[in-house]
């Protein structure tokens, strides 16, 4: 999404066509705001400032002075009043819009697809669209669409999810400057109406497949609804533009040799794979729980190793068997995983775990437990349990033991193999904050392996 888009128009309550006031709707990644000259509705100032309750809108529809109509759904109110000034100012904070419709509400259904973008896609799914030719006096690129990478998937009845690469071609300078661009799409195709909402429920789930496969928190970038009662008149405007009040992220796409797995990995599991993601739908929340656990801020201390030791007790219990201590439930995984080439898990890695998670949990005093570990060797634990908890994701999503040595095996993501490193080495790799002590480092420029 662009950094800030702005819509300057006429605003007004859908039930209240007749009270419509000028005003200015900003759409930024981490801010949705309508300012308005006046305020929507029939109370007078002096009521509004009279009142206890904060001012909510369900929707406010609009339209723009590009004749564009716009829904901004979920509002808060907050207005200034100068009794010398015959017109107060109102500001409406809102967490969603969609340009190009008005709609009641998020759960009003429609005759939609959706079409999504993420940034991190295309090196997930290549597109395979651009290819290059070239000799010594002739150099040519061409855009070939009938070869470009396509995959469909019926996720669920009336629901296909696709992926599907494309080309943008954009010029300037009476075309002395041409700039193509290959992306990768994310498609949802319905053959019965959804909302708004339903539709944002199913590109959320794939963003926690995709922050899962790549090991980064994953947004869309662009996000439509397709209009299918619009689209086969070539005179109408048939897509929906939704925006969502969103974290910015400092994360780069282009590190795509540090995903955990791209679509060419998994390509012959894929459609069993995001299947059964879909039809886990209770798991959501546990499921964005252990993302985030196998997570990596750049940071580290006792907190995150709580965090990942957690998350892995609250998978076998969930998933596996309840009641079970932390020792009996690391002991069962590592045999569950015996057979996986990267976990490295002793007899005394255990106790260090069980210890230390009673320590740093009860804020035991020294010497209450044996085998308390912190610094380096604690950070050494946390990155075990990772490898233990990505196990764990990748087996309860479908992969076999064997499919994910196979990921393990040609993913090159740095914290797959961190183990029992140095502070030197961990100075050479990320910079880390470990128990207070700050990691500095001079990165060199870095090359993606072939």
């Amino acid at each position: 999404m662009e950094d800030s888009r702005s819509y300057k128009g006429l605003w007004w309550l859908p039930d209240d066509e007749g009270n419509q006031i000028p005003g200015t709707l900003i759409v930024e990644r981490d801010r949705i705001v309508l300012e308005t000259i006046g305020a929507l509705g029939s109370e007078s100032p002096m009521d509004r400032f009279a009142g206890e309750e904060v001012v909510q809108h369900g929707v406010i529809w609009g339209i723009s002075s590009e004749s564009k109509k716009i829904s901004i759904f979920n509002s808060h109110e907050a207005m200034t009043f100068n009794t010398s000034c015959p017109f107060s100012m109102a500001k409406y904070t809102a967490q969603v819009v969609a340009v190009g419709k008005h709609i009641r509400s998020l759960d009003e259904s429609g005759n939609y697809d959706v079409k999504v973008y993420f940034d991190e896609l295309p090196y997930w799914f290549n597109p395979n669209c651009l290819h290059y030719n070239g000799n010594e006096k002739l150099f040519t690129w061409s855009a070939d669409l009938n070869n470009a990478h396509h995959v469909s998937v019926q996720i669920e009845e009336g629901c296909n999810l696709e992926l599907q690469g494309e080309v943008q071609f954009s010029h300037t300078k009476i075309g002395m400057r041409v700039e193509v661009e290959q992306l990768s799409t994310l498609k949802f195709v319905f053959t019965k109406p959804v909302s708004t909402q339903g539709a944002k429920r199913k590109v959320y789930a794939f963003e926690q497949f995709l922050s899962f496969a790549t090991l980064t928190p994953v947004q869309y970038s662009r996000f439509q609804l397709i209009d299918k009662d619009k689209k086969p008149d070539p005179t109408k405007n048939w897509t929906i533009e939704i925006f969502d009040k969103k974290e910015k992220s400092s994360v780069s796409p282009e590190r795509f040799w540090e995903y955990l797995f791209v679509y060419d990995t998994i390509k012959d599991s894929f459609p069993s794979i995001i299947r059964k993601w879909y039809e886990e739908k209770n798991s959501l929340p546990i499921r964005a729980h252990l993302i985030d656990s196998v997570g990596h801020g750049g940071t580290f201390c006792s907190n995150d190793f709580l965090i990942v030791t957690q998350a892995v007790e609250g998978y076998y219990c969930r998933y596996k068997k309840d009641g079970l201590g932390i020792t009996c439930i690391l002991e069962n995984l590592r045999q569950d995983f015996s057979d996986i080439a990267i976990l490295e898990l002793s007899d005394e890695d255990i106790d260090c775990i069980r210890d230390s998670r009673h320590y740093f949990s009860h804020l035991l005093p020294p010497g209450k437990k044996e085998h308390v570990v912190d610094g380096l060797r604690l950070y050494d634990l946390n990155h075990k349990l990772r490898k233990l908890l990505l196990c764990c994701l990748l087996n309860f999503v479908g992969f076999s033991n064997e499919e994910i040595n196979k990921i393990f095996s040609k993913s090159h993501n740095s914290y797959l193999r961190m183990i029992g490193k140095s502070k030197r080495d961990i100075e050479q790799t990320e910079p880390i904050k470990l128990e207070g002590e700050v990691f500095s480092t001079t990165h060199s420029e870095e090359v993606a392996p072939e």
